[in-house]
């Protein structure tokens, strides 16, 4: 009896593990794919053939048109986001910045791409300016604690920073 209850027990907890979407997905899939096949295996009976030749050409059709149709759809969806993410990333890549036209000093609204090379027509004087972009970095500095202000010259005072 106690050996019957620990069976029950462990079978509970592989069922619990079996009962996620994934397998539940691939049980309905097999019982239609099965059920299917189960049909065409009658019908090819009723006809005078072999049930489980029948069966079989059935299942495999199906398996191997669900895994063609499968490769298409993951495909498309690739390349759809892939489509999606370089329109995004070319989007992320325009923007809009003032300057001045480098022959009159008139401001211009201009449209700026980061991976091409820019130009713009002043609207002012319709002279054509290049622009120009210059990134650089900078080190990040450690704050004070103190500062010491020589008074004299042996003699400093100190201050303390509002950080400390």
């Amino acid at each position: 009896m106690d050996r019957q209850i620990k069976f029950m027990k462990k079978l509970t907890q592989q069922l619990k593990r079996l009962n996620t979407p994934e397998v539940l997905t691939a049980g309905l899939s097999l019982l239609f794919t099965g059920t299917v096949s189960g049909v065409v295996g009658l019908g090819g009976y009723l006809l005078g053939g072999y049930f489980w030749g029948w069966f079989a050409l059935a299942f495999g059709v199906q398996l191997i048109g669900f895994a063609v149709i499968n490769t298409l759809l993951l495909r498309k969806d690739t390349l759809e986001g892939a489509k999606v993410l370089n329109e995004q990333l070319e989007a992320l890549s325009k923007f809009t910045v003032q300057l001045t036209c480098a022959y009159c000093k008139q401001p211009n609204a201009v449209p700026i791409t980061l991976n091409q090379e820019n130009r713009f027509q002043c609207g002012s004087c319709n002279q054509i300016s290049a622009v120009k972009m210059q990134f650089f970095a900078a080190q990040i500095t450690t704050p004070l604690q103190k500062v010491l202000m020589p008074v004299g010259e042996n003699e400093s005072v100190e201050f303390k920073t509002s950080l400390s």
